[in-house]
């Protein structure tokens, strides 16, 4: 009798789980022993209750960690980290899996990696490479690269990231973005369907999509950020009767101070409308007909070259990462905030550009090319378990 193969994915927040979703999907239909480990952001109230999208998409929970302490202090992560290690190295001994998977380099991805390497379990790490200017997330996805035993990178840029760290060649998959595969299987929906669920005319006005969260490093200036960055842009929205089209921000240190900028300006503009979130479905087709992004989410830079949508970058927060050229960065100055969302959603040179531009985030085919590597990986074989790690 043939044994399963057996992947447990762990996932704490909504955007990861966008790119774990076609991969367990995929594994899960290739008959492999399909388990989600579900934490964080995803059990929280205010954050949507977002786990209630997984259990609906089918997939066995092998447990629910509620490591996401209530509070806004810089406490929060590092105490989270240590709970979630605790329990989910309770899990693995449990489950007995031959691969863990997770993305990036939140508190989650630390925490599997670190089990991962203690445990001999074989890791896949996604998102591995990738740069992420002034943000605490960036030394721990580093960390991830070199505790992690396989890595599935976004571009062959952060491929060669990873050499440069000395991680061997025949561990490194570039894959490509697997969010693609996901948008890509969405239908389209029509405006009616999609201003019934927003409570907003969008058949008849045009409007842009805004995220923003905190960056760790200048958490202190969360609220006095985004107070700045929204009222800019509500502005500009007002005098070209558009609508501001917003979700809540993650839920790092700063995200308190961010939604208590939102809830004063949404009492003060009536063009501003935020949502906990919004299901996948819909959010594809309001993104697929935004006139632009403005914020400072990995959206930006990870998906919306697929959509050919042009984004305007607020601050920091995603500085140093491949700009496949529909991103606009700006500093916190009105003129030049202004300036870049009239030209993102007016300027059709512009627009027309970001049209033809080469996506370097690859297309719909990662996901197939993640599972033939995974696949291929004999579980026999030890040089997958022993890693070098000599820079």
């Amino acid at each position: 009798m043939l044994v399963k193969k057996k992947i447990l994915a762990v996932t704490g927040i909504r955007s990861e789980y966008d790119y774990l979703h076609p991969i367990l999907k995929k594994f899960q239909n290739a008959e492999f022993d399909v388990l989600v480990v579900i934490c964080g952001a995803h059990l929280s109230s205010l954050h949507g209750e977002t786990y209630k999208i997984i259990e609906n998409d089918g997939f066995e929970i092998a447990d629910k960690i509620d490591c996401l302490l209530n509070t806004d202090r810089i406490v929060q992560r590092s105490k989270g980290v240590g709970f979630l290690i605790s329990s989910l190295s309770q899990t693995v001994e449990r489950v007995k899996p031959d691969f863990l998977l997770v993305v990036g380099d939140r508190e989650e991805s630390i925490a599997t990696c670190i089990v991962g390497n203690y445990m001999n379990v074989l890791t896949i790490h996604y998102g591995g490479g990738d740069p992420v200017y002034g943000n605490a997330d960036d030394p721990i996805r580093l960390a991830c690269s070199k505790l992690a035993h396989i890595h599935c990178v976004t571009t062959e840029q952060y491929a060669n990231n990873l050499l440069n760290i000395s991680e061997d060649k025949w561990r490194i998959l570039n894959s490509g973005s697997t969010s693609y595969a996901n948008i890509a299987s969405i239908p389209l929906k029509d405006k009616d369907v999609l201003s019934e669920y927003l409570k907003l005319d969008i058949q008849n006005k045009g409007y842009f999509v805004f995220l923003k969260h905190p960056l760790s490093s200048e958490m202190h200036d969360s609220y006095k950020q985004m107070y700045f960055a929204l009222e800019t842009a509500a502005k500009f929205a007002e005098d070209n009767d558009l609508y501001i089209i917003g979700i809540y921000p993650n839920s790092d240190p700063g995200s308190v101070e961010i939604l208590r900028a939102i809830g004063e300006l949404e009492g003060k503009y009536s063009c501003i409308r935020f949502y906990k979130t919004i299901p996948r479905d819909i959010f594809v087709n309001i993104i697929r007909n935004a006139l632009c992004l403005v914020g400072n989410s990995s959206m930006g830079i990870l998906e919306a070259p697929y959509y050919k949508l042009p984004v305007v970058n607020i601050g920091n927060r995603q500085k140093g990462r491949l700009n496949a050229g529909n991103v606009i960065f700006v500093d916190y100055n009105r003129d030049d905030i202004v300036n870049a969302i009239k030209k993102s959603c007016y300027d059709d040179k512009y627009r027309g550009t970001i049209k033809d531009l080469v996506n370097p985030y690859g297309d719909e085919t990662s996901v197939d090319k993640i599972y033939d590597f995974i696949n291929s990986i004999d579980l026999h074989d030890r040089k997958w378990y022993v890693k070098s790690n000599l820079c």
